[in-house]
């Protein structure tokens, strides 16, 4: 229970540094990009190389937009599940609060098992005092 605490914690670390607007910019700039190589390419048909490199940028820029799209829909999914508005909240400031919660709540977990231990030994210190 205590890794999956820790790994759904770092993952909310990198969902923070996310920036959606960045994201999709990049992502329109790797399609002109694209649209310039196939130009090319459409100039040179009989060079291989080109025409393999852009195949193979082709599926990976297209496979990146479907699972930027899917990547939008969860935000705005679990946003909306938090009451929050996911035009008006980037996923930084958005899973911001979910980050400070896990580390207020390891820091009150922590103090809280140690305050157990401590109680333990407390009850046991006088039970050997009175065996001597």
């Amino acid at each position: 229970q205590r890794r999956v605490r820790a790994l759904e914690f770092g993952d909310l670390g990198q969902a923070q540094k996310v920036s959606l607007r960045d994201l999709v910019e990049e992502i329109q700039e790797m399609k002109k990009n694209l649209d310039t190589l196939l130009d090319e390419r459409e100039k040179q048909p009989e060079n291989f190389v080109l025409f393999s490199f852009y195949k193979r940028a082709e599926r990976k820029v297209r496979k990146l937009g479907e699972e930027t799209r899917e990547m939008l829909h969860g935000y705005e999914a679990v946003c909306k599940a938090f009451g929050e508005n996911p035009k008006r909240m980037e996923p930084n400031e958005f899973f911001k609060f979910f980050t400070e919660f896990f580390v207020q709540f390891e820091k009150v977990e922590r103090q809280i098992i140690e305050e157990e231990v401590q109680a333990k030994k407390s009850a046991v210190e006088p039970l050997s005092r009175d065996a001597s």
